[in-house]
Protein backbone atom coordinates (compact mmCIF):
# COMPACT_ATOMS: atom_id res chain seq x y z
CA UNK A 1 0.00 0.00 0.00
CA UNK A 2 1.41 3.45 -1.01
CA UNK A 3 0.96 5.67 1.54
CA UNK A 4 -0.48 9.15 1.26
CA UNK A 5 -1.84 12.54 3.50
CA UNK A 6 -5.34 10.71 3.69
CA UNK A 7 -3.82 7.30 5.21
CA UNK A 8 -3.71 6.75 9.02
CA UNK A 9 -1.20 7.28 11.16
CA UNK A 10 -0.05 4.00 11.58
CA UNK A 11 1.02 3.70 7.57
CA UNK A 12 3.79 6.79 8.51
CA UNK A 13 7.27 6.01 8.12
CA UNK A 14 7.85 6.43 12.01
CA UNK A 15 5.41 4.78 13.29
CA UNK A 16 5.42 1.74 11.00
CA UNK A 17 9.66 1.08 11.58
CA UNK A 18 8.75 1.51 15.09
CA UNK A 19 5.56 -1.22 15.33
CA UNK A 20 6.96 -3.88 12.86
CA UNK A 21 10.06 -4.28 15.02
CA UNK A 22 7.99 -4.29 18.45
CA UNK A 23 5.59 -6.87 16.57
CA UNK A 24 8.42 -8.71 16.14
CA UNK A 25 10.07 -8.72 19.71
CA UNK A 26 6.05 -9.83 20.41
CA UNK A 27 6.14 -12.62 18.41
CA UNK A 28 9.46 -13.87 19.81
CA UNK A 29 8.83 -16.50 22.51
CA UNK A 30 6.48 -18.34 20.05
CA UNK A 31 9.02 -18.05 17.14
CA UNK A 32 11.74 -19.50 19.84
CA UNK A 33 9.24 -22.16 21.38
CA UNK A 34 8.75 -23.47 17.59
CA UNK A 35 12.09 -23.16 16.14
CA UNK A 36 13.21 -24.95 19.38
CA UNK A 37 11.00 -28.02 19.23
CA UNK A 38 10.96 -28.40 15.05
CA UNK A 39 15.38 -28.89 16.01
CA UNK A 40 14.05 -31.17 18.63
CA UNK A 41 12.21 -33.00 16.32
CA UNK A 42 14.72 -33.03 13.46
CA UNK A 43 16.65 -34.51 15.69
CA UNK A 44 14.93 -37.41 17.11
CA UNK A 45 13.41 -38.17 13.76
CA UNK A 46 15.67 -37.04 11.14
CA UNK A 47 14.45 -36.71 7.57
CA UNK A 48 16.00 -39.38 5.48
CA UNK A 49 18.23 -37.75 2.17
CA UNK A 50 16.50 -39.42 -0.69
CA UNK A 51 19.49 -39.68 -2.74
CA UNK A 52 19.30 -41.66 -5.93
CA UNK A 53 22.23 -44.03 -6.32
CA UNK A 54 23.15 -42.74 -10.17
CA UNK A 55 23.87 -39.49 -8.15
CA UNK A 56 26.55 -41.09 -5.82
CA UNK A 57 29.45 -41.39 -8.34
CA UNK A 58 31.01 -37.93 -8.12
CA UNK A 59 30.85 -35.67 -5.22
CA UNK A 60 30.38 -32.04 -6.63
CA UNK A 61 30.25 -28.34 -5.76
CA UNK A 62 27.26 -26.81 -5.97
CA UNK A 63 26.75 -23.00 -5.23
CA UNK A 64 23.62 -20.87 -4.65
CA UNK A 65 23.82 -17.41 -4.94
CA UNK A 66 20.80 -14.82 -3.48
CA UNK A 67 19.70 -17.81 -0.54
CA UNK A 68 18.71 -14.40 1.99
CA UNK A 69 15.11 -15.11 -1.17
CA UNK A 70 12.68 -17.88 -0.35
CA UNK A 71 13.58 -19.14 -4.06
CA UNK A 72 17.04 -18.86 -3.24
CA UNK A 73 16.97 -21.35 -0.11
CA UNK A 74 14.02 -23.62 -1.50
CA UNK A 75 16.73 -24.87 -3.86
CA UNK A 76 19.24 -25.28 -1.86
CA UNK A 77 17.42 -27.79 0.69
CA UNK A 78 15.87 -29.45 -2.43
CA UNK A 79 19.62 -30.25 -3.57
CA UNK A 80 20.77 -30.87 -0.23
CA UNK A 81 18.08 -33.03 0.57
CA UNK A 82 17.90 -35.10 -2.62
CA UNK A 83 21.63 -35.39 -3.69
CA UNK A 84 24.87 -36.47 -2.15
CA UNK A 85 26.42 -33.31 -3.11
CA UNK A 86 28.18 -30.28 -0.87
CA UNK A 87 25.86 -27.24 -1.28
CA UNK A 88 27.07 -24.16 -0.50
CA UNK A 89 25.57 -20.65 -0.13
CA UNK A 90 26.74 -16.96 -0.86
CA UNK A 91 23.90 -13.29 -0.55
CA UNK A 92 25.31 -10.14 -0.26
CA UNK A 93 23.80 -9.61 2.89
CA UNK A 94 25.17 -11.00 6.61
CA UNK A 95 22.56 -10.80 8.10
CA UNK A 96 20.85 -13.52 5.22
CA UNK A 97 18.29 -15.92 6.22
CA UNK A 98 19.96 -18.63 4.22
CA UNK A 99 23.08 -18.44 5.73
CA UNK A 100 21.64 -20.22 8.91
CA UNK A 101 20.12 -23.05 7.23
CA UNK A 102 21.04 -26.09 7.73
CA UNK A 103 21.26 -27.03 4.06
CA UNK A 104 24.34 -24.85 2.92
CA UNK A 105 27.50 -26.10 4.39
CA UNK A 106 29.23 -23.46 4.08
CA UNK A 107 28.49 -19.45 3.22
CA UNK A 108 30.37 -16.73 1.86
CA UNK A 109 29.43 -12.65 2.21
CA UNK A 110 29.27 -10.89 -0.91
CA UNK A 111 30.27 -7.62 -1.76
CA UNK A 112 27.25 -5.53 -2.73
CA UNK A 113 27.69 -3.36 -6.27
CA UNK A 114 28.67 0.22 -4.94
CA UNK A 115 26.50 2.44 -6.68
CA UNK A 116 27.36 1.58 -10.53
CA UNK A 117 30.18 0.23 -9.95
CA UNK A 118 29.77 -3.80 -10.05
CA UNK A 119 33.09 -5.00 -9.78
CA UNK A 120 33.28 -5.99 -6.08
CA UNK A 121 30.46 -7.82 -6.27
CA UNK A 122 31.43 -10.04 -9.26
CA UNK A 123 34.90 -9.90 -8.12
CA UNK A 124 33.69 -11.50 -4.86
CA UNK A 125 31.77 -13.68 -6.29
CA UNK A 126 34.03 -15.11 -9.24
CA UNK A 127 36.89 -15.56 -6.06
CA UNK A 128 34.27 -18.35 -4.57
CA UNK A 129 34.00 -19.91 -7.64
CA UNK A 130 37.44 -20.43 -8.20
CA UNK A 131 38.53 -20.36 -4.20
CA UNK A 132 35.54 -23.30 -3.63
CA UNK A 133 36.48 -24.86 -7.42
CA UNK A 134 32.63 -24.56 -7.73
CA UNK A 135 31.06 -27.23 -10.30
CA UNK A 136 27.34 -25.99 -10.43
CA UNK A 137 26.48 -22.53 -10.07
CA UNK A 138 22.81 -21.62 -9.32
CA UNK A 139 21.90 -18.22 -9.65
CA UNK A 140 19.34 -16.87 -8.33
CA UNK A 141 19.53 -12.94 -9.11
CA UNK A 142 17.30 -10.09 -7.95
CA UNK A 143 16.83 -7.98 -10.90
CA UNK A 144 19.31 -5.36 -10.25
CA UNK A 145 22.18 -8.07 -10.05
CA UNK A 146 20.69 -10.07 -13.08
CA UNK A 147 23.17 -8.45 -15.73
CA UNK A 148 26.01 -8.53 -13.36
CA UNK A 149 25.83 -12.52 -12.68
CA UNK A 150 25.56 -13.15 -16.75
CA UNK A 151 29.06 -11.09 -16.57
CA UNK A 152 30.00 -13.84 -13.98
CA UNK A 153 29.19 -16.74 -16.24
CA UNK A 154 31.52 -15.51 -18.93
CA UNK A 155 34.45 -15.14 -16.92
CA UNK A 156 33.89 -17.96 -14.59
CA UNK A 157 33.62 -20.41 -17.70
CA UNK A 158 37.20 -18.45 -19.37
CA UNK A 159 39.04 -19.71 -15.72
CA UNK A 160 37.75 -22.90 -14.74
CA UNK A 161 36.85 -24.21 -18.52
CA UNK A 162 34.59 -26.92 -19.12
CA UNK A 163 34.23 -28.51 -15.60
CA UNK A 164 32.51 -25.20 -15.00
CA UNK A 165 28.57 -25.45 -15.37
CA UNK A 166 26.05 -22.26 -14.54
CA UNK A 167 22.45 -21.79 -14.27
CA UNK A 168 22.39 -18.32 -15.22
CA UNK A 169 22.04 -16.72 -18.75
CA UNK A 170 25.04 -14.66 -20.40
CA UNK A 171 24.75 -10.95 -20.32
CA UNK A 172 22.93 -10.10 -23.80
CA UNK A 173 21.04 -12.87 -23.13
CA UNK A 174 19.60 -11.24 -19.34
CA UNK A 175 19.47 -7.84 -21.22
CA UNK A 176 17.23 -9.22 -24.25
CA UNK A 177 14.87 -10.75 -22.34
CA UNK A 178 14.79 -8.11 -19.06
CA UNK A 179 14.35 -4.65 -20.69
CA UNK A 180 10.61 -5.08 -21.51
CA UNK A 181 10.97 -3.21 -24.83
CA UNK A 182 13.56 -5.52 -26.35
CA UNK A 183 11.51 -8.38 -25.07
CA UNK A 184 8.37 -7.02 -26.47
CA UNK A 185 10.27 -6.74 -29.82
CA UNK A 186 12.20 -10.35 -29.59
CA UNK A 187 8.89 -12.38 -29.29
CA UNK A 188 7.48 -10.06 -31.87
CA UNK A 189 10.50 -11.69 -34.09
CA UNK A 190 9.03 -15.53 -33.34
CA UNK A 191 6.37 -14.95 -34.49
CA UNK A 192 4.72 -14.80 -30.59
CA UNK A 193 1.34 -12.38 -29.78
CA UNK A 194 2.13 -9.53 -27.84
CA UNK A 195 0.69 -7.02 -26.64
CA UNK A 196 0.72 -3.25 -28.44
CA UNK A 197 4.26 -1.53 -27.27
CA UNK A 198 5.97 1.49 -28.01
CA UNK A 199 9.48 2.82 -26.13
CA UNK A 200 9.25 6.45 -25.23
CA UNK A 201 11.88 8.52 -24.07
CA UNK A 202 9.76 11.79 -23.62
CA UNK A 203 6.86 13.14 -22.07
CA UNK A 204 6.08 14.55 -25.58
CA UNK A 205 6.48 10.54 -26.88
CA UNK A 206 4.95 9.59 -24.87
CA UNK A 207 2.03 11.75 -24.88
CA UNK A 208 1.86 11.28 -28.92
CA UNK A 209 2.28 7.62 -28.77
CA UNK A 210 -0.91 7.48 -26.46
CA UNK A 211 -3.20 9.96 -28.80
CA UNK A 212 -2.18 7.66 -31.94
CA UNK A 213 -3.05 4.24 -30.24
CA UNK A 214 -5.87 6.04 -29.11
CA UNK A 215 -7.03 6.82 -32.60
CA UNK A 216 -5.60 3.07 -33.98
CA UNK A 217 -7.61 1.20 -31.40
CA UNK A 218 -10.89 2.93 -30.55
CA UNK A 219 -12.94 5.45 -28.07
CA UNK A 220 -12.38 2.50 -25.53
CA UNK A 221 -9.12 1.48 -25.37
CA UNK A 222 -6.88 2.11 -23.00
CA UNK A 223 -3.20 1.79 -22.27
CA UNK A 224 -0.48 1.80 -19.29
CA UNK A 225 2.81 3.34 -18.73
CA UNK A 226 5.26 1.74 -17.06
CA UNK A 227 9.38 1.82 -16.72
CA UNK A 228 11.52 0.25 -18.33
CA UNK A 229 14.48 -0.26 -15.78
CA UNK A 230 13.60 -0.74 -12.04
CA UNK A 231 11.73 2.44 -10.72
CA UNK A 232 9.55 1.84 -7.51
CA UNK A 233 7.90 4.72 -7.48
CA UNK A 234 6.66 4.48 -11.47
CA UNK A 235 5.77 0.45 -10.28
CA UNK A 236 3.18 1.65 -7.43
CA UNK A 237 1.09 3.49 -10.02
CA UNK A 238 1.91 1.93 -13.23
CA UNK A 239 -1.55 -0.18 -13.52
CA UNK A 240 -2.92 3.44 -14.11
CA UNK A 241 -5.37 3.28 -17.36
CA UNK A 242 -4.22 5.63 -20.29
CA UNK A 243 -5.57 8.61 -21.58
CA UNK A 244 -7.82 10.16 -19.10
CA UNK A 245 -10.94 11.67 -20.10
CA UNK A 246 -9.69 14.91 -20.02
CA UNK A 247 -6.07 15.90 -21.89
CA UNK A 248 -4.32 18.16 -19.77
CA UNK A 249 -5.19 15.35 -17.26
CA UNK A 250 -2.99 13.02 -19.20
CA UNK A 251 -0.44 15.27 -20.00
CA UNK A 252 0.28 16.04 -16.16
CA UNK A 253 0.19 12.57 -15.56
CA UNK A 254 3.04 11.96 -18.07
CA UNK A 255 4.94 14.58 -17.06
CA UNK A 256 5.43 14.08 -13.64
CA UNK A 257 6.47 10.34 -14.51
CA UNK A 258 9.80 12.50 -15.62
CA UNK A 259 10.27 10.48 -18.41
CA UNK A 260 13.78 10.11 -20.35
CA UNK A 261 16.33 8.60 -22.25
CA UNK A 262 17.74 7.35 -18.79
CA UNK A 263 14.73 6.33 -17.54
CA UNK A 264 12.59 5.05 -20.51
CA UNK A 265 8.84 4.42 -20.53
CA UNK A 266 6.94 1.67 -22.16
CA UNK A 267 3.08 2.54 -23.55
CA UNK A 268 1.48 -1.05 -23.60
CA UNK A 269 -1.44 -1.65 -24.36
CA UNK A 270 -3.78 -2.74 -21.74
CA UNK A 271 -5.51 -6.09 -22.22
CA UNK A 272 -8.34 -7.00 -19.50
CA UNK A 273 -7.69 -10.27 -18.14
CA UNK A 274 -6.03 -12.86 -15.39
CA UNK A 275 -2.48 -12.25 -14.91
CA UNK A 276 -0.38 -15.62 -14.50
CA UNK A 277 3.61 -16.13 -14.02
CA UNK A 278 5.72 -19.20 -14.56
CA UNK A 279 8.94 -20.88 -13.69
CA UNK A 280 11.35 -22.67 -16.03
CA UNK A 281 14.76 -24.23 -15.44
CA UNK A 282 16.12 -24.34 -18.86
CA UNK A 283 19.70 -26.55 -19.84
CA UNK A 284 21.03 -26.09 -22.44
CA UNK A 285 17.72 -24.70 -24.69
CA UNK A 286 15.20 -27.46 -23.37
CA UNK A 287 12.87 -26.84 -20.75
CA UNK A 288 13.38 -29.48 -17.80
CA UNK A 289 11.20 -28.06 -15.10
CA UNK A 290 8.39 -26.00 -15.27
CA UNK A 291 4.96 -24.65 -13.63
CA UNK A 292 3.28 -22.00 -13.71
CA UNK A 293 0.67 -20.05 -11.30
CA UNK A 294 -2.06 -17.02 -10.59
CA UNK A 295 0.07 -13.91 -10.09
CA UNK A 296 -0.65 -10.34 -9.43
CA UNK A 297 1.54 -7.20 -8.39
CA UNK A 298 3.08 -8.05 -5.16
CA UNK A 299 2.98 -11.65 -5.19
CA UNK A 300 2.48 -13.12 -2.40
CA UNK A 301 0.23 -16.59 -2.20
CA UNK A 302 1.08 -19.25 -4.53
CA UNK A 303 -1.12 -22.23 -6.14
CA UNK A 304 0.14 -24.27 -8.85
CA UNK A 305 -2.24 -24.59 -11.80
CA UNK A 306 -2.48 -28.36 -13.12
CA UNK A 307 -0.18 -29.24 -15.65
CA UNK A 308 -3.43 -30.91 -17.54
CA UNK A 309 -4.89 -27.29 -17.71
CA UNK A 310 -5.53 -25.58 -21.21
CA UNK A 311 -3.44 -22.79 -19.58
CA UNK A 312 -0.67 -24.97 -18.17
CA UNK A 313 0.07 -26.12 -21.68
CA UNK A 314 -0.15 -22.71 -23.73
CA UNK A 315 2.48 -21.28 -21.30
CA UNK A 316 4.69 -24.46 -21.44
CA UNK A 317 4.52 -24.04 -25.32
CA UNK A 318 5.44 -20.51 -24.94
CA UNK A 319 8.39 -21.17 -22.97
CA UNK A 320 9.74 -23.86 -24.91
CA UNK A 321 9.34 -21.93 -28.07
CA UNK A 322 11.85 -19.18 -26.36
CA UNK A 323 14.03 -21.61 -25.27
CA UNK A 324 14.66 -23.24 -28.45
CA UNK A 325 15.25 -20.69 -30.22
CA UNK A 326 18.16 -20.24 -27.38
CA UNK A 327 19.86 -23.17 -28.46
CA UNK A 328 22.67 -25.18 -26.90
CA UNK A 329 24.36 -22.10 -24.74
CA UNK A 330 20.91 -21.04 -23.26
CA UNK A 331 20.58 -22.51 -19.62
CA UNK A 332 19.25 -20.46 -16.86
CA UNK A 333 15.87 -19.70 -15.21
CA UNK A 334 13.28 -18.40 -17.26
CA UNK A 335 10.35 -17.24 -16.10
CA UNK A 336 7.22 -14.97 -18.00
CA UNK A 337 4.23 -12.55 -16.98
CA UNK A 338 1.28 -13.33 -19.07
CA UNK A 339 -2.41 -11.97 -19.39
CA UNK A 340 -5.15 -14.00 -20.32
CA UNK A 341 -7.90 -12.66 -22.89
CA UNK A 342 -11.24 -14.51 -22.88
CA UNK A 343 -11.19 -17.44 -20.76
CA UNK A 344 -10.74 -21.54 -21.06
CA UNK A 345 -9.88 -22.94 -24.48
CA UNK A 346 -10.68 -20.50 -26.07
CA UNK A 347 -8.67 -17.57 -24.26
CA UNK A 348 -5.11 -16.39 -26.15
CA UNK A 349 -1.82 -15.39 -23.89
CA UNK A 350 0.16 -11.97 -24.14
CA UNK A 351 3.06 -11.94 -22.50
CA UNK A 352 4.07 -8.51 -20.58
CA UNK A 353 7.51 -9.39 -19.18
CA UNK A 354 9.95 -11.85 -19.02
CA UNK A 355 12.25 -12.22 -15.69
CA UNK A 356 15.22 -14.13 -16.80
CA UNK A 357 16.23 -15.48 -13.76
CA UNK A 358 14.45 -17.44 -10.58
CA UNK A 359 10.65 -17.14 -9.33
CA UNK A 360 9.69 -17.39 -6.10
CA UNK A 361 7.09 -19.72 -7.65
CA UNK A 362 9.82 -22.66 -7.49
CA UNK A 363 8.54 -23.15 -4.28
CA UNK A 364 5.90 -25.24 -5.45
CA UNK A 365 8.76 -27.77 -6.18
CA UNK A 366 9.61 -28.10 -2.51
CA UNK A 367 7.89 -31.10 -2.68
CA UNK A 368 9.36 -32.76 -5.45
CA UNK A 369 12.42 -34.43 -5.24
CA UNK A 370 13.29 -34.87 -8.91
CA UNK A 371 13.68 -31.16 -9.34
CA UNK A 372 16.89 -31.64 -7.91
CA UNK A 373 17.91 -34.33 -11.00
CA UNK A 374 16.45 -31.72 -13.36
CA UNK A 375 19.28 -29.27 -12.08
CA UNK A 376 22.35 -32.00 -12.23
CA UNK A 377 21.04 -32.30 -16.01
CA UNK A 378 23.71 -29.20 -16.36
CA UNK A 379 26.19 -32.02 -16.22
CA UNK A 380 24.98 -34.66 -19.07
CA UNK A 381 24.40 -33.28 -22.40
CA UNK A 382 22.59 -36.59 -23.11
CA UNK A 383 20.04 -36.35 -19.73
CA UNK A 384 18.72 -32.78 -20.34
CA UNK A 385 17.63 -34.00 -23.93
CA UNK A 386 15.83 -36.82 -22.91
CA UNK A 387 14.62 -36.35 -19.29
CA UNK A 388 11.05 -35.50 -18.92
CA UNK A 389 9.73 -32.28 -17.87
CA UNK A 390 9.41 -31.98 -13.95
CA UNK A 391 6.28 -30.47 -12.59
CA UNK A 392 5.46 -29.83 -9.02
CA UNK A 393 4.26 -33.31 -7.58
CA UNK A 394 0.47 -33.74 -7.25
CA UNK A 395 -1.03 -32.95 -5.03
CA UNK A 396 0.61 -29.59 -4.55
CA UNK A 397 1.03 -27.55 -0.99
CA UNK A 398 0.06 -23.96 -1.77
CA UNK A 399 2.29 -21.41 -0.40
CA UNK A 400 2.06 -18.27 1.66
CA UNK A 401 4.74 -16.03 4.59
CA UNK A 402 3.27 -16.29 7.96
CA UNK A 403 4.79 -12.93 8.41
CA UNK A 404 3.16 -11.43 5.64
CA UNK A 405 -0.53 -12.77 6.19
CA UNK A 406 -0.36 -11.68 9.99
CA UNK A 407 -0.10 -7.77 9.21
CA UNK A 408 -1.77 -8.03 5.62
CA UNK A 409 -4.66 -9.82 6.63
CA UNK A 410 -5.11 -9.71 10.49
CA UNK A 411 -3.69 -6.55 12.53
CA UNK A 412 -3.87 -3.85 9.39
CA UNK A 413 -7.47 -5.31 8.70
CA UNK A 414 -8.54 -4.81 12.33
CA UNK A 415 -6.77 -1.36 12.43
CA UNK A 416 -8.35 0.32 9.13
CA UNK A 417 -11.72 -1.36 10.86
CA UNK A 418 -11.04 0.75 13.89
CA UNK A 419 -10.28 3.78 11.71
CA UNK A 420 -13.12 3.26 9.56
CA UNK A 421 -11.89 3.19 6.14
CA UNK A 422 -12.91 -0.57 6.16
CA UNK A 423 -15.62 -2.46 6.64
CA UNK A 424 -16.52 -5.43 8.97
CA UNK A 425 -17.01 -7.77 6.21
CA UNK A 426 -13.61 -6.92 4.24
CA UNK A 427 -12.16 -7.52 7.53
CA UNK A 428 -13.70 -10.56 8.65
CA UNK A 429 -12.79 -11.46 4.75
CA UNK A 430 -9.14 -10.86 5.45
CA UNK A 431 -9.59 -12.97 8.38
CA UNK A 432 -11.17 -16.01 6.73
CA UNK A 433 -8.20 -15.79 4.79
CA UNK A 434 -5.77 -16.12 6.95
CA UNK A 435 -7.36 -19.08 8.62
CA UNK A 436 -7.33 -21.12 5.53
CA UNK A 437 -3.60 -20.49 4.38
CA UNK A 438 -2.68 -21.04 7.97
CA UNK A 439 -4.45 -24.35 8.67
CA UNK A 440 -4.06 -26.00 4.90
CA UNK A 441 -1.31 -24.05 3.19
CA UNK A 442 2.47 -23.81 4.17
CA UNK A 443 4.52 -21.31 4.62
CA UNK A 444 7.28 -20.59 2.02
CA UNK A 445 10.33 -20.44 4.58
CA UNK A 446 9.29 -22.67 7.21
CA UNK A 447 10.57 -26.53 7.47
CA UNK A 448 10.36 -28.52 10.57
CA UNK A 449 13.92 -30.14 9.35
CA UNK A 450 15.73 -26.37 8.60
CA UNK A 451 13.46 -23.84 11.08
CA UNK A 452 16.48 -21.43 11.90
CA UNK A 453 15.46 -19.18 8.65
CA UNK A 454 12.63 -18.70 9.51
CA UNK A 455 13.29 -17.68 12.84
CA UNK A 456 16.40 -15.38 11.56
CA UNK A 457 14.21 -13.46 8.69
CA UNK A 458 11.14 -12.20 11.39
CA UNK A 459 13.53 -11.37 14.42
CA UNK A 460 16.77 -10.20 13.18
CA UNK A 461 16.63 -9.31 9.08
CA UNK A 462 13.74 -7.68 8.78
CA UNK A 463 14.01 -5.54 12.52
CA UNK A 464 17.31 -4.85 11.20
CA UNK A 465 15.87 -3.21 7.91
CA UNK A 466 13.20 -1.63 9.35
CA UNK A 467 16.02 0.09 12.13
CA UNK A 468 18.07 0.74 9.10
CA UNK A 469 15.44 2.71 7.07
CA UNK A 470 14.45 4.90 10.00
CA UNK A 471 17.96 6.23 11.05
CA UNK A 472 18.65 6.63 7.45
CA UNK A 473 15.24 8.27 6.94
CA UNK A 474 14.76 5.59 3.69
CA UNK A 475 10.62 5.55 2.75
CA UNK A 476 9.50 2.60 1.85
CA UNK A 477 5.94 1.47 0.74
CA UNK A 478 5.85 -2.10 0.64
CA UNK A 479 7.98 -4.78 1.23
CA UNK A 480 8.50 -8.38 -0.09
CA UNK A 481 8.93 -11.25 2.96
CA UNK A 482 9.68 -13.87 -0.06
CA UNK A 483 12.22 -11.82 -1.79
CA UNK A 484 13.28 -9.74 1.21
CA UNK A 485 12.45 -6.25 -1.58
CA UNK A 486 11.93 -3.22 0.04
CA UNK A 487 9.88 -0.75 -2.47
CA UNK A 488 11.23 2.66 -2.37
CA UNK A 489 8.55 5.37 -1.61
Amino acid sequence: MVVSYADPFYYGHVPKNILLPLLSLTALPFSAALVITSLAYSKLFPQPRQIPLHHASERKIILVTGVSMTKGLTIARILAQNTPHRVIGADTSSLSPGRFSSSLAKFYVLSPPAGNDAEPYIDSLLHVIKSEKVDLWISCSSVIAAVEDGEVVRLAEKERGPSFHAVQFRSDVVERLHEKDHFIDYIRSLDLPVPESHRCTSSAEAARALTKEKKGHGKDSKFILKPIGVDDRARANMMTLLPFEKREDTISYIENLQISSKSPFQVQQFISGAEYCTHALVIRGRVVAFTCCPSSELLMHYEAIPSSSHLFKQMLKFTQRVAEDGGESFSGHLSFDFLAEGEGKASKLYPIECNPRAHTAVALFSNTPQTASAYLSAFDLSKSKNMEIVTPRSPTPSYYWLGHDVVALLILPVLDLLWGIRTVSEALDCMTDFWEHAVSWRDGTFTIQDPVPFFVLYHVYWPMNFFTSLAQGKRWSRINVSTTKVFEQ
